[in-house]
């Protein structure tokens, strides 16, 4: 059996029920996964030797295994002897007074054993797999983040004629599968379940991979997606700032986004009347974002501007 452990998933500690799934795609994007082959549910003292009870085990004699020790958080390794009458089964594990033993892996069984992860990116199944063998409790991370590295591309998509950019080489949606791999095997994927999304981007590890404070939700406004907490505008020259746009509920009337800008002169005081757009949401929800600032739109003798999108 394998279990998924953890996951590069941020619950928001005021509200557990709100969770982002945008990551970046330049840091660690670790699924962590358990393999437990067989549930131990009993275990003696057989003359010295462990004996254990398993049901449905299909091993045999001389087997190699591994058995987890709840009560020292170790694993015992060694191979089985002899059965003492299906479902108990003796090892050549020394007893030891206090074990706690929970479940037990088969490495012939099961030779070679490691987890393969599986990307549907933006709808397309990838070809390059996942690996990461298990360490000896079975534990293993499958990182993503390589197959997310390379779906993102040099270069931006908008053109610089929208208000609104959507940036499809710089961001985009996957699920996850994973299956366990062995000698000869042909497992079916399991379905992680979830949609999660990525934008470019490197975090410390120290920050984590989740970029769920540039994420809007229904508790907290979020940043623009930029290194600056205030990007210098060079008159006259190409501008833009992106934000990340998450899904929301289908609605209907479609959801609209609402864009507002506002400009400044060296006082602080504002130039003219607020620069306003309204925007079919749909279309940009899931992706990276870029919003466009027209030097049209720029008055004469302003210092700074600021915006604000709303849905």
């Amino acid at each position: 059996m394998i279990t998924l452990i953890s996951t590069p998933e941020y619950a928001e500690p005021t509200d557990p029920l709100i969770i982002s799934r945008w990551l970046a795609t330049e840091s660690p994007n670790n699924f962590r996964l358990r393999r437990t082959d067989w549930a131990v549910t009993a275990y003696a003292n057989a003359g010295g030797f462990l004996q254990i009870t398993m049901a449905a085990y299909t091993g045999a004699v001389t087997d190699s295994i591994a058995v987890y020790d709840a009560s020292t958080d170790s694993m015992y390794t060694g191979t089985i002897t002899s059965i003492a009458g299906d479902p108990d089964f003796v090892t050549d594990i020394t007893w030891v007074v206090g074990m706690d033993i929970t479940y037990l892996n088969d490495n012939t069984l099961y030779g070679n054993y490691y987890f393969e992860g599986q990307l549907t990116i933006n709808g397309v199944v990838e070809t390059i797999h996942v690996i990461a063998s298990p360490d000896s409790k079975g534990y293993a991370d499958l990182d993503v983040s390589g197959l997310l590295r390379i779906a993102v591309s040099l270069g931006k998509i908008g053109d610089y004629t929208e208000i609104i950019m959507k940036e499809t080489n710089k961001s985009g949606n996957f699920s996850f599968e994973y299956r366990g791999a062995w000698y000869g095997s042909d497992e079916a994927y399991t379905e992680e379940g979830e949609t999660w999304y990525y934008a470019e981007g490197i975090r410390s590890e120290e920050q984590g991979s989740n970029l769920h404070e540039f994420v809007a939700t229904t508790i907290y406004d979020a940043p623009f997606y930029n290194l600056f907490t205030e990007p210098v505008y060079f008159r006259g020259l190409p501008f833009d700032i992106s934000f990340l746009m998450p899904e929301t509920e289908v609605v209907s009337p479609e959801s609209d986004i609402t864009v507002t800008i506002k400009f400044y002169n060296s006082v602080n005081t504002q130039i003219g009347a607020d620069v306003i757009y309204t925007i079919d949401a749909d279309t940009f929800e899931g992706f990276m974002d870029s919003l466009n600032i027209a030097a049209s739109i720029v008055p004469e003798g302003s210092v700074k501007f600021t915006a604000e999108i709303e849905t």
